[in-house]
């Protein structure tokens, strides 16, 4: 019976740059600028985070 493992064994080398964690990070930083970008037009535009009850 054949095993099913083709690719080559033993540890992954460390890559140079990881351009999949560059990414991330800048996915990250995107999140968290649109975030408190959301934040400030909140309290700019309605006196805090959450709008005004109504009733």
């Amino acid at each position: 019976m054949t095993s099913m493992n083709t690719g080559p064994q033993g540890p992954r080398p460390a890559a140079e740059s990881d351009i999949y964690t560059a990414l991330l990070l800048i996915a990250f930083l995107c999140l968290l600028s649109a975030t408190v970008y959301v934040g400030y037009r909140a309290v700019t535009m309605l006196g805090g985070l959450l709008p005004p009850g109504g009733g």
